[in-house]
């Protein structure tokens, strides 16, 4: 009952948003854990009272299981202490992230069960909860795998960041990983160039930003997989495979970044519309995991794409030309003081940027 009244006390105080800025700043393990021992009882508190608020939670066992990794890591990161060397506290931060691999998957499958109940936990209510829920995690496990990059100096000097990360060379890796599976699973290996435009002298034509280089690539590939896939489905032969290459302009100016990637595989009905931002749009549902999923994936790829690129103020947004093709239009701010984390969590306003905010 303590912890109960401890995780209560947290989950009603507001979480600290940092910018990307804030973050490259503190690159002193001790300053880092100094911040995420008093941060992270307040987002994994208000996760544990976001299972909690789900009527009979307790009867879906994938949300007990959820909740308890959560329940976990709430009361080590209360009680560990720093002092005299930060070896205690490194080790929760790791078995933290390490727990937190199976949490998208097992979410999934809760919100599945759930919806099973009735009309009222259908997508609306499923795609708003795993929107706040996962973006809410998203951001915990960027800053502890921040901080276990500096205090392990498993990355560079400034951890999992990039203070010049180069846009295109990421969508050019990301092309390349994706073209490989692609290859592997449907014996097809679809064309994809990548051309890079600013209008920043300094850039000399090639954007780089201050950005999280892992959260990039997970965006590109999961858009690249979905074209790649397309594509060969939309081709009779290796002609016309030839003549339906998928594009990335990587674009900048000195505000933001800016990521087209467009393909000609006939696009997605309109009818489909934005069913594919939902976690329950999906083949995956039925659980079928076969030797293609690499490539197939889980059905949760698009949404949770969305969620990393608004995760610092960006946006990810798709427009469908049927019996054409699909451009998917990822902008990602380029401004260190407007790279600031939104953090869902019911006592703190926040917003999302889609590309209503940049179309003219």
């Amino acid at each position: 009952e303590d912890i109960s009244a401890e995780v209560a006390e947290f989950a009603l105080m507001k979480p600290h948003p940092c910018t990307l800025g804030d973050v490259v700043s503190c690159l002193e393990p001790w300053r880092a854990a100094k911040f995420l021992a008093s941060e992270m009882p307040i987002r994994f508190a208000e996760r544990i009272r976001w299972i909690e608020s789900v009527p009979k939670w307790e009867e879906i066992p994938e949300l007990v299981v959820v909740y308890n990794i959560h329940l976990r890591t709430f009361r080590a990161l209360r009680s560990v202490d720093r002092r005299p060397t930060l070896d205690a506290f490194t080790a929760v931060v790791k078995r933290a992230v390490d727990d937190q691999h199976e949490v998208v998957r097992l979410m999934a499958e809760a919100m599945h069960k759930l919806c099973e109940r009735g009309p009222e936990f259908g997508p609306a209510f499923v795609d708003e909860f795993l929107d706040g829920f996962l973006l809410n995690r998203f951001g915990s496990n960027v800053l502890m795998s921040q901080y276990l990059a500096l205090a392990n100096k498993t990355h560079g000097p400034t951890g999992i960041i990039d203070p010049r990360c180069d846009a295109a060379e990421v969508c050019r890796q990301a092309a390349r990983d994706v073209q490989d599976v692609c290859e592997e699973y449907t014996a097809h290996r679809p064309i994809v160039k990548v051309e890079t435009h600013s209008t920043l002298g300094k850039d000399k034509g090639v954007p780089r930003f201050t950005y999280i280089p892992g959260a990039l690539r997970y965006i590109m590939c999961e858009l690249l997989k979905n074209s790649c896939r397309a594509t060969v489905e939309a081709c009779a032969d290796e002609r016309e495979l030839k003549d339906r290459p998928i594009n990335v302009v990587v674009c900048a100016d000195e505000h933001n970044v800016a990521i087209c990637t467009s393909d000609r595989a006939r696009g997605i009905p309109f009818e489909v519309g934005s069913h594919v931002w939902s976690y329950l749009y999906s083949t995956a549902r039925q659980g079928k995991r076969t030797r293609a999923t690499e490539l197939a994936g889980f059905g949760v790829g698009l949404p949770i794409s969305r969620l990393y690129a608004r995760y610092l103020g960006g946006s990810l947004d798709l427009i469908s030309l049927p019996g054409y093709g699909t451009h998917a239009y990822l902008v990602l701010p380029r401004i260190e003081s407007e790279q600031v984390e939104v953090v869902p969590d019911k006592d703190a306003h926040y917003q999302f940027h889609s590309l209503g905010d940049y179309a003219l």
